[in-house]
């Protein structure tokens, strides 16, 4: 079993009360800071009741720090549904941080009772530098924390209500939208509808015209032939008649023709 799952199979015989972890967290990180100014004096006192109180506030911290766990394991756990994708995984990297920081400041007990055996300048230093390094992580734990509760709302309530009525809004948009593209698909398909029926009217109105056209055009056409057949049998009777009207001058001026030869002849005689 590995560190991580180690601490995660301790289960503890008694309940613990929700949002205890912000209460612990906050010995966790001054509890180190107050070592290391002991320690730092300590380097010119040169005290061993100053050494003798770091070496038992380290011991306290241990405490703390185990008991900061197990409260944040219990507050993530009531939180942990309720934040997004990258809130979750904020959460999962300060509960793993959080639990090797239990780890080091029970190696840092350890080492201050190597040094307080030593007692020696160098040993004194090197045990500050590692308490420095060790500062350094319980400070991000402690900007990481504070981001899952003011970026992510994690564990707050008026967040959680927050979120619960930005869910209620996201659902009734969607449901909003879906209405209105089903709207919008009627109405499409009514015009749709419309300007078919118009066009289809339209056609059928340009075909009447046509139709009516057609029956113009030939109307004037059968009176074009009609009135070209009437001047057509009226000269042909103009031209019976002038035939006519010769022969009969024809006639006449045969008759006269043969009146003059009778005269002259009667004359003769």
């Amino acid at each position: 079993m590995d560190l991580i799952g180690l601490i995660d199979s301790i289960k503890l015989p008694v309940e613990i009360p929700l949002l205890l972890h912000p209460v612990t967290v906050h010995f966790a990180i001054a509890i180190p800071v107050i070592v290391m100014l002991l320690e730092i004096v300590n380097l010119f006192t040169k005290r061993k009741c100053v050494g003798v109180i770091s070496t038992l506030l380290l011991l306290l911290a241990f405490g703390v720090y185990f008991a900061a766990v197990m409260t944040g394991k219990h507050d993530g756990s009531e939180t942990f549904s309720l934040l997004n994708a990258d809130g979750k995984a904020e959460l999962k990297e300060h509960k793993m941080l959080g639990i090797y920081l239990l780890y080091g400041i029970g190696a840092l007990f350890i080492l201050r009772l190597i040094v307080a055996a030593f007692q020696g300048m160098l040993a004194k230093l090197f045990f500050i530098i590692v308490l420095a390094v060790f500062l350094g992580f319980v400070f991000k734990q402690g900007k990481e924390g504070g981001e899952l509760v003011y970026t992510y709302g994690a564990n707050v309530k008026a967040v959680s209500a927050m979120d619960d009525k930005i869910i209620d809004l996201e659902d009734k948009l969607q449901s909003c939208k879906s209405s209105l593209n089903t709207q919008t698909t009627s109405s499409s398909s009514s015009s749709t509808a419309t300007t078919l029926s118009s066009s289809s009217e339209a056609s059928s109105s340009s075909i009447q015209t046509s139709v009516a056209q057609e029956k113009s055009s030939s109307s004037a056409k059968s009176q074009t032939s009609s009135s070209q057949a009437t001047s057509s049998s009226q000269s042909s009777s103009a031209e019976n008649l002038m035939q006519k009207a010769q022969k009969a001058l024809g006639q006449i001026k045969g008759m006269a023709s043969s009146a003059q030869e009778a005269v002259s002849s009667a004359l003769q005689q």
